[in-house]
């Protein structure tokens, strides 16, 4: 087991970064490594009589990923610190991983452990990040044009897509269509599964199609709009996890 002295020595190495802060910005260290677990499968399961274990049917989703991180204090000012720091861990956000910067997680929620004080001024604090069971690039957050996005080489991605124009339109993914009414413009979510105008305001009324059919999986993609309407989509690329 190493020590606290070698621990601290191997944070000043290793950071994550919370909704554009860092752990070193808010004067606190990594005590170790943060701990990933959960993204685990779930399927139907039916027992039958004299069977011996129960038979497992279809895919029904997958738990969210829980990432652990517990933060050294070493401060006259500890509980300020710990205050400090729960200001900063709270509520949705990105969580991104000081080894994996092009990499980060979509926070659903952040909960806290105890505070574990072994001395006066020295102590550590646990916050555990509830994350959807997906890894996100970075890079696959900004816009791009239809003919970029002709191969997707990581998994499967629920993009968004940003239409403007005026009229009906047909948005057709793989062969796949979703018809639009478009008012000037239109966003159309597939991971949220919802649409909506630049200002917020909700249109599901003014599609008509699955979502689903607008993911875009691992490999080759055909994507087409109708005539005269543009179209931008951030892919959402990333990895299953």
């Amino acid at each position: 087991m190493k020590n606290i002295v070698e621990r601290i020595t191997d944070s000043l190495k290793y950071d994550i970064q919370y909704n554009d802060q860092t752990g070193h910005m808010n004067e606190v260290l990594l005590y170790d490594y943060p701990e990933i677990s959960g993204g685990e499968k779930s399927y139907d399961e039916t027992s039958v009589a004299g069977r011996k274990g129960a038979l497992v049917g279809r895919d029904i989703g997958k738990s969210n990923l829980k990432i652990a991180c517990t933060f050294s204090i070493l401060s006259p000012q500890f509980m300020p610190n710990v205050r400090r720091l729960k200001k900063w861990l709270c509520g949705t956000g990105q969580l991104i991983l000081s080894d994996s910067p092009e990499i980060y997680y979509r926070v659903l929620k952040v909960d806290y452990g105890t505070i574990e004080r072994e001395l006066r001024y020295y102590g550590r604090f646990t916050a555990t990040f509830t994350c959807e069971p997906f890894e996100y690039l970075v890079s696959g957050q900004r816009e791009y044009m239809a003919e970029e996005l002709k191969f997707n080489p990581y998994d499967e991605c629920c993009p968004v897509y940003k239409i403007t124009g005026e009229g009906m339109c047909t948005l057709e993914v793989n062969e796949k269509q979703m018809t639009a009414n478009v008012g000037q413009n239109l966003t159309i979510d597939t991971g949220k599964m919802i649409a909506y105008r630049e200002d917020g305001e909700i249109r599901n009324t003014d599609v008509t199609g699955d979502y689903e059919d607008l993911f875009l999986p691992e490999g080759e993609n055909r994507i087409n709009i109708t005539y005269g309407f543009d179209l931008k989509i951030i892919p959402n690329w990333g990895y299953d996890v």
